[in-house]
């Protein structure tokens, strides 16, 4: 690498790490009317919960700390199990040095600099004025709006997305292992993606493959070590917080669920429920890949097509989703858009509606149809 692009590769990034911070404290203190009670308190009070002292997966410390913040006893207090792996408490244990209300608009603010950066990640090589309004598009998508208000946790397998799609592409191998790493964010989803790209390294065997395969396994054995800070038997705990997870009403009857199994599940039984889901939802992720390697295996070939291919065979498949998590939808409906032809465009700008259609018409009751946009957009994948 030359001095001058050496220079250009520290300079660049620096200012713009620097112009972020600057957009997301400002966006901290702005008075936006955001609810900090929602879906953000449970990683606030997770993040609250580690700066003293108490481990991440340990519900009866949390809800004696909340107790104490809101004045109550802990039996008025019900605490969600984390879901999530320790490395994700950890990387936002800052927001618990802030007031929950400041702390949940600056998490409205890396939640939207994640969304921003991941829409320039995809779109690399457009025509800058079509890049732009990309950003738009990319705002105005129904779950993605939903996922900004509430504070969700999805953005982070967003941006690991787009950022494994740019840096295999470009064959950067720190970046290639950053994006892996935000992808354990929420490994039921974006582990499947985790797993293709690195059956996509496996088979290209040249020297790239090998460095990022190493550097993905350093990154791997990094986050298993880290995560002991925030629970001493993490791994234990974070399966037992998993299963207790999985066996909250809410969750088991999966009444808000948005994935395909579930919905599959309530055709045949006419109820919601994630038990019979979890069979069937394993059944369709080896019936979807199956279909991908027998009738279209050049898409394993190309960084787009495969990370396309992947975020959608996760959303048809797995059966715990709701329909925040249909913001990953971003990530084929840029790629594909690529390669579309004219005939595609109709497919794309459907599937793109078909959220706002669905979710406008019946309420949370349109949830159970999202899949049918990644249905179109999987269709659209094999007959390419």
């Amino acid at each position: 690498m030359t001095r001058a692009r050496l220079s250009s590769f520290i300079f660049y990034p620096s200012v713009f790490l620097l112009l972020l911070s600057a957009f997301c404290l400002l966006i901290a203190f702005l008075p936006l009317p955001l609810p900090p009670y929602l879906d953000f308190q449970v990683l606030y009070h997770a993040d609250l919960g580690l700066l003293q002292g108490i481990p991440l997966y340990d519900r009866a410390g949390q809800a004696e700390m909340i107790a104490n913040l809101a004045g109550v006893t802990p039996d008025h207090v019900f605490v969600l199990p984390f879901p999530y792996p320790p490395w994700y408490a950890l990387s936002t244990i800052f927001l618990a040095l802030l007031p929950i209300a400041v702390a949940a608009r600056l998490w409205f603010g890396l939640n939207l600099s994640m969304l921003m950066i991941s829409v320039w990640l995809l779109t690399d090589g457009w025509h800058p004025r079509k890049r732009l309004a990309s950003f738009l598009i990319a705002i105005l998508f129904l779950p993605v709006l939903g996922s900004l208000f509430v504070g969700q946790f999805i953005f982070p397998v967003l941006l690991g997305a787009s950022l494994l799609t740019f840096s295999l592409r470009r064959e950067n191998v720190p970046l290639t292992a950053l994006a892996a790493a935000l992808l354990t964010f929420k490994p039921h989803l974006g582990g499947p993606l985790a797993g293709a790209a690195l059956i996509y390294l496996f088979l290209r065997r040249d020297d790239f493959s090998r460095r990022a395969r190493t550097a993905i396994l350093v990154t791997a054995l990094l986050l298993f070590a880290v995560g002991f800070l925030a629970d001493p038997n993490w791994p234990v705990n974070y399966l037992h917080s998993l299963l207790g997870f999985r066996d909250m009403p809410g969750v088991a009857s999966c009444g808000l669920c948005a994935s395909l199994p579930v919905a599959l599940v309530g055709l045949v039984t006419g109820q919601t429920s994630i038990v019979p889901a979890l069979p069937l939802g394993a059944a369709l992720f080896i019936v979807l890949f199956g279909a991908l390697f027998l009738f279209r295996r050049e898409v394993f070939r190309t960084p787009e097509s495969l990370v396309a291919a992947s975020v959608l065979v996760a959303l048809l498949a797995d059966p715990y989703l709701l329909n925040y998590d249909f913001a990953l939808l971003l990530a084929p409906l840029f790629l594909l858009r690529c390669a579309a032809r004219r005939v595609d465009w109709i497919w794309l700008i459907l599937a793109y509606l078909l959220p706002l259609l669905l979710l406008g018409l019946l309420g949370r009751g349109g949830s159970l149809y999202l899949p049918l946009a990644a249905l179109l957009l999987f269709g659209l994948l094999l007959a390419k």
